[in-house]
């Protein structure tokens, strides 16, 4: 299994996210979380990431396992369908194991 930091920002324009209608944020955080459970159950998420400061651009990271670049790729496009992120896939390199991402 290969490992790729899946980074999720805000798309280009988006400014500061204004009130979503009570059935869009309730549909985007069903969404959201029934993707990230099956992340988990799969064994695929290994580990995420949150910046401090809730302004910045940069809004999550996930740290995932899969067998190829473009399984990432997959992986990254259903994070932003769910998020509303522009995700952006980074393949890691070496680890306390000595693997490697590529």
């Amino acid at each position: 299994m290969m490992r790729f930091l899946l980074a999720g920002t805000r798309p280009p324009g988006s400014g500061e996210p204004g009130e979503l209608a009570l059935a869009a944020a309730a549909h985007r955080v069903v969404a959201a979380t029934a993707w990230h459970s099956w992340l988990r159950r799969w064994g695929l998420l290994l580990s995420f990431g949150l910046p401090r400061d809730p302004a910045a651009e940069l809004r999550a990271c996930l740290i995932v396992a899969v067998n190829d670049e473009q399984a990432a790729d997959r992986l990254a496009a259903g994070w932003g369908a769910v998020s509303g992120y522009r995700v952006v896939v980074l393949p890691l390199t070496g680890g306390s194991s000595g693997e490697t991402g590529r």
